[in-house]
């Protein structure tokens, strides 16, 4: 964790609309103003706020879609915009492709926002941008350690291992720290800080354990939906997983269904090859 200071920092206008976002005393024109420094972000939120996604309505500036989409939906869109950006840029780790990353990222926070729905609403959009977090760490390592990360990722597949204890084994940490690291370095919420570090093992999680608990089940409904991420992964029954959330077994094929249409939707808003 010696290279921390390394770490990069989210670009400016994605910040400052994250922070002014969670900001009760903030105001449409503050946020306006966030995305004035950052017209390619700008030009995103416009083009995908004027799309089918969103019902296709005329959008033509970015505080007509404020006022029309709400603060917390454009937080949770300017997540999304920026996470997609990743998904062009190649890599060089074998076992890491970035559009299975971003399908389960999204899938996550489709499923965080879901069960934020069902019990506790006026979080649902910072669980949305917590499950769309939840591993960033991933993103970290393999920028500055893709030798390890790869590493990782192959004695995770081919041993049955859980990924993390894999990582540790060639890093001394894991990417839930780093992505936790990451996250309180950029000023984001606690909330979603801690549902990154510990929504693998959320019982950790005294102070945020409701929350965290639910971006691990939204974790467990992502992998189930056909979205998993990389490494080993455990095979569940719908019987399982309905145990595991706690969610009554009818809910789980609609919650399957509306995460699987959510994520085509949002495939052809950004324009991502399925």
């Amino acid at each position: 964790m010696a290279r921390s200071e390394n770490l990069p920092v989210l670009p400016q206008a994605v910040s400052q609309v994250m922070k002014l976002a969670d900001d009760p005393n903030s105001s449409q024109k503050d946020l306006e103003k966030a995305f004035e420094r950052d017209p390619a972000i700008t030009a995103k939120i416009l083009k995908v706020a004027n799309s089918a996604y969103y019902g296709g309505t005329q959008v033509p500036t970015i505080g007509r879609a404020i006022s029309f989409l709400g603060m917390t939906t454009i937080r949770s869109l300017v997540v999304g915009v920026a996470f997609q950006q990743v998904v062009g840029n190649r890599t060089e780790v074998r076992g890491f492709d970035k559009l299975v990353y971003w399908r389960h990222s999204l899938a996550t926070a489709v499923s965080s926002r879901i069960l934020g729905k069902l019990t506790m609403p006026a979080k649902s959009e910072e669980l949305y941008c917590a499950g769309m977090m939840h591993d960033i760490g991933l993103l970290i390592l393999e920028r500055f350690l893709p030798k390890e990360l790869e590493e990782s990722i192959e004695l995770s597949t081919k041993s049955g291992r859980p990924l993390l204890e894999c990582e540790k084994k060639f890093m001394d940490f894991d990417h839930l720290e780093v992505g936790s690291l990451l996250t309180e370095k950029w000023g984001l919420s606690d909330l979603i800080i801690q549902a990154i570090r510990h929504h693998d093992a959320p019982n950790n999680d005294r102070a945020f354990n409701e929350t965290t608990k639910l971006v691990h089940f939204a974790n467990k409904i992502a992998d189930f939906a056909g979205y998993p991420c990389f490494g080993a992964q455990v095979p569940l029954t719908e019987e399982q997983l309905a145990k595991q959330t706690g969610l009554p077994q009818a809910q789980i094929p609609v919650i399957l269904q509306v995460v699987r249409a959510e994520l085509d939707k949002a495939q052809d808003s950004f324009k991502i090859a399925a």
